[in-house]
């Protein structure tokens, strides 16, 4: 017998860094202590609009229209609940690495403050995370960036 196909919706976001730290921000939910990126789903009517348009439209929200960057490669991907925990919807988001070229950030509603770290000085913590999955995939980019600094 076939298994059901998992249903997920699909989430765009970066991860911008300035010299040796990366941008994390505080999502509003789960008392502003889990870290997210900026960036969001896919909305419905969006089937045709090319993906790099639906990330710019959801940083601009999320960051400002001041915030500027150059998008980069895939740096990792991972699944997860909605940030709302009673929605009980999942989500798989692809973040990609992003060069900060500049401009003023300013926060949405969806985030509580933001932060610069370098994750080399300050070590990210699983309590920060949403999911192991989550916090899993991140610290595996790190480790990645740093093998290949050698």
């Amino acid at each position: 017998m076939k298994r059901p196909f998992a249903q997920y919706e699909v989430g765009l976001k970066i991860l911008p860094r300035r010299g040796t730290e990366f941008l994390f921000l505080r999502a509003a939910t789960r008392a502003g202590r889990i870290f997210d990126y900026a960036g969001g789903r896919i909305d419905a009517v969006e089937h045709a609009v090319p993906l790099q348009e639906i990330l710019r439209r959801e940083v601009t929200e999320e960051l400002g229209p001041d915030f500027r960057y150059e998008v980069g490669p895939v740096a990792f991907q991972f699944r997860r609940t909605h940030c709302d925990p009673d929605d009980g919807g999942w989500v798989f988001l692809t973040v990609f690495e992003a060069e900060y070229m500049g401009g003023e950030i300013v926060l949405s509603e969806e985030h509580t403050e933001y932060r610069w770290i370098d994750p080399d000085k300050e070590p990210l913590t699983r309590a920060e995370f949403f999911t192991e999955e989550e916090y899993l995939a991140i610290t595996e980019y790190f480790a990645r960036r740093k093998e290949q600094r050698g």
